[in-house]
């Protein structure tokens, strides 16, 4: 169960990463 955790955690951590980027290129363009 933690590795799941853990694996969910990375996942949301990861997609809210390039979501802030695609927010900012997005905003800058």
């Amino acid at each position: 169960r933690a590795k799941i955790d853990y694996c969910s955690y990375t996942v949301r951590t990861i997609y809210g990463v390039l979501g802030i980027k695609i927010w900012i290129f997005i905003d800058d363009e």
